[in-house]
């Protein structure tokens, strides 16, 4: 499988570690907008709120703020989307896996203690559903 790579500048990774720090104790989420080729980058990220009823273990990204921005893309696409882990790791949980729907979608994942970020892409299984994700590599620029 050749090398999945993720570009995101630093001013962008910062926020999403502030927004993560803020929400402490519960997860922050939001969008990731870009392109993807030859290599995806992340040229935005749009923070939403966690309209989870548990927002202190799990995330659900505002909808209303979601097609929002889909409706305002214009050359952009949305690349995926990122939360935090308030007691981390920058991994994806169970949960995470059972919730990812879409193959396309990157997903970040914030260690809300260390400010880690990892990225990772939703592979698709038997019958369409994602049967795990790969690890990324993620480039600061």
């Amino acid at each position: 499988m050749a090398e999945r790579r993720l570009l995101v500048a630093k001013a962008l990774i910062e926020q999403m570690r502030r927004a993560a720090a803020e929400a402490l104790p519960d997860e922050c989420c939001g969008l990731l907008v870009g392109r993807r080729a030859p290599v995806a980058v992340v040229t935005r990220v749009v923070p939403a709120v966690n309209v989870h009823d548990d927002p202190a273990r799990f995330f659900t990204v505002d909808p209303a703020a979601q097609f929002k921005l889909l409706r305002e893309l214009g050359d952009e696409r949305l690349l995926g989307v990122y939360h935090s882990h308030p007691e981390g790791p920058a991994a994806p949980s169970p949960r995470d896996l059972a919730e990812a729907n879409d193959p396309d979608l990157i997903w970040l994942v914030i260690d809300g203690r260390t400010g880690d970020i990892g990225a990772f892409q939703p592979v698709a299984g038997d019958a369409g559903r994602i049967g795990r994700f790969e690890p990324m590599v993620l480039i600061a620029g």
